[in-house]
């Protein structure tokens, strides 16, 4: 997949920035504060999804004035030109809605399906320091990319999982609590046992990939292992000679044995929202005995090993944005990410160009107070 124009108004501080990105490096250059990780993030609501910042929708609309939003871009998804539009109106409850080829979207979901991106930014390094729901999330949408069906089959189990806590929560008889739980443990086992093999099918991707592109970075100095440590089936299981139906069943025998605890405690003890992935280097563990500049890495790893996979799963590549990233890494480790990206769209941004291992082709946009000014220059590193 290839941008081939955005335009942004009215995007938090951006003001009519309109761009023809390079077909495979464009950086974008300013300093602080000026619009650079704004630009990435319009570029990934696109998808669906939310903010990659964990901004909330309402805060979307510019600083300065009240006007109206407008993210717009042209993507080739390698069969054709197709345009995704994003507005928000102040005056309309500030509701963000989409237009896919002129057309209103009813559900975002459908542009999750079509426009990809993999985002970078410093503060995936919450994926090796954080708990386990920060890993499990990060999981779930690779895979959610890769199988379009988990999307709701995740939404699914977290509403369920809601419905049972509250029934744990309520003081209720001990025939009705079973009664109740009984209804929604056949569902979460269903759903779960689902989630559990997509993690499980993944992860295995995963861990291959990642030991391959960390071995490259770190000149194979070091080796990473990805371990899945799963609440209801143990770490690492092997699902082939199983069906979701027994799977199911075992799930459900679980929860029921933990009903009682669970009774007492007011929520869930077990199932696939406990679940961890275990990241080591080395044989150790990457959170407890990781550098800053392993975990960088390790971090960075994660991201462009999913798209490893989505390109070859789709056979298309999902846009890269990755944010103040490459000027953190040496000469030789900017050397691998680059041969890594060569065949995707990428866009870098930067405060320090000159840091940057440039590309022989590619663009560089100048941002400065939400605006894009100067010339584009059409080599990196000749700014």
């Amino acid at each position: 997949m290839r941008l081939t124009a955005l335009t942004v108004s009215g995007f938090k501080n951006l003001k009519d920035v309109s761009l023809h990105p390079d077909a495979h490096y464009n950086v974008i250059v300013g300093e602080n504060a000026q619009g650079k990780t704004n630009l990435l993030e319009a570029i990934w609501i696109l998808s669906g999804c939310r903010s990659f910042r964990g901004t909330r929708e309402r805060d979307y609309l510019c600083f300065a004035d009240s006007g109206p939003m407008q993210i717009q871009a042209a993507f080739d998804d390698g069969r054709r030109v197709q345009t995704i539009t994003c507005t928000m109106q102040p005056s309309a409850g500030k509701e963000k809605r989409f237009l896919l080829n002129g057309i209103p979207v009813t559900s975002t979901g459908s542009l999750f399906d079509l426009f990809h991106c993999v985002a970078f930014t410093p503060e995936d390094l919450a994926l090796i320091n954080e708990g386990p729901e920060v890993r499990r999330n990060f999981v779930d949408l690779c895979y959610s990319q890769l199988t379009p069906r988990a999307v709701g089959a995740v939404r699914r189990y977290q509403m369920i999982l809601q419905q049972r806590n509250a029934v744990l929560k309520q003081a209720l008889p001990a025939s009705a609590a079973q009664a109740y739980l009984d209804v929604w443990d056949r569902q979460l086992a269903k759903t779960g046992a689902y989630l559990t093999v997509q993690r499980s099918r993944y992860l295995q991707q995963l861990a291959a990939v990642c030991t391959e592109l960390y071995g490259a970075i770190s000149a194979q100095q070091e080796a990473v292992t990805l371990r899945y440590q799963a609440n209801v089936f143990g770490r690492d299981p092997d699902f082939s000679d199983c069906t979701e139906e027994q799977l199911a069943a075992q799930y459900y025998e679980k929860l029921v044995r933990a009903r009682e605890e669970d009774r007492a405690l007011g929520f869930t003890t077990c199932g696939v929202h406990r679940d961890e992935m275990q990241i080591l280097i080395n044989g150790v563990s990457a959170r407890e005995f990781g550098s800053q500049g392993q975990k960088k890495s390790l971090a960075l790893t994660l991201r462009l090993a999913h798209a490893q996979i989505y390109a070859r799963k789709w056979k298309q590549t999902p846009l890269i944005l990755l944010d103040d990233v490459m000027g953190e890494l040496d000469e030789a480790r900017q050397a691998v990410v680059s041969t890594i990206v060569q065949e995707m769209q990428v866009f870098v941004t930067t405060c320090h160009p000159e840091s940057l291992l440039s590309p022989k082709n590619g663009k560089r946009f100048l941002l400065k107070d939400g605006m894009l000014t100067g010339d584009v220059e059409n080599r990196p590193e000749t700014a």
